[in-house]
């Protein structure tokens, strides 16, 4: 008997669990405020002034708050040049959709920490750079993701809380700090049940050995 599969979802064909206008609404309504959003690219109202102005920073600063699987890639990055100072071997161009590198890939899945490859990043001539001593260098790091389609309903959750800390002090005439407060706590949870959900959805390996144990040994 043959049995059809679907494929899995796609850019193209998934459909968006969230837009932009529908994580400023869940935002404003964190705040008790009754008016939605129509659309927050275009409309002039004080509600949607202030997600637009402060959606991208949100999103930003919650995509680098936590390790998030739909946002983590691995790349090889593209050398500038060898022997860029007397402490450091190559340097490497600092990918532009970067937001916060997560380590250079060793090769070894679960490394201990003598087997972490050390970097540093530095402002260069036309951007930032990576400086290491690593050759044909891949790193992990967050991803600036502009799509929505992308996001989790535990992203999602988290963004809402954190625009609605930073549009409360517009829409709620200052508001109390107690409640300021509330949101941020309120977002802090949403980071902790997304690091749970992480761990479930994972097997990891058994942690290294530290040096010292394997030295007795």
């Amino acid at each position: 008997m043959w049995v059809m599969i679907s494929p899995m979802p796609t850019k193209t064909n998934r459909k968006a669990m969230s837009n932009k206008t529908e994580i400023s609404n869940m935002a404003i309504s964190h705040l008790g405020v009754g008016k939605e959003i129509a659309n927050v690219e275009t409309e002039r109202s004080e509600e949607a002034l202030a997600c637009r102005r402060f959606y991208s920073i949100a999103k930003d600063a919650t995509l680098g708050d936590f390790n998030w699987s739909f946002a983590t890639v691995n790349k090889a990055l593209n050398l500038i040049e060898t022997s860029p100072s007397n402490e450091w071997a190559y340097s490497y161009r600092y990918p532009n959709d970067a937001l916060n590198v997560l380590r250079i890939m060793s090769g070894i899945r679960n490394e201990t920490n003598n087997q972490r490859i050390p970097y540093k990043i530095n402002k260069g001539s036309s951007g930032s750079v990576i400086l290491t001593d690593q050759a044909d260098c891949w790193i992990e790091y967050i991803e600036r993701i502009e799509d929505e389609t992308f996001f989790t309903p535990q992203f999602t959750m988290a963004l809402s809380f954190r625009l609605a800390y930073l549009i409360a002090p517009r829409l709620t005439k200052g508001g109390s700090q107690a409640f300021k407060t509330n949101l941020w706590n309120a977002y802090i949870i949403e980071i902790k049940r997304a690091e749970m959900k992480s761990l479930n959805e994972e097997q990891r390996d058994p942690e290294p050995e530290c040096e010292f144990l394997r030295s007795r040994s």
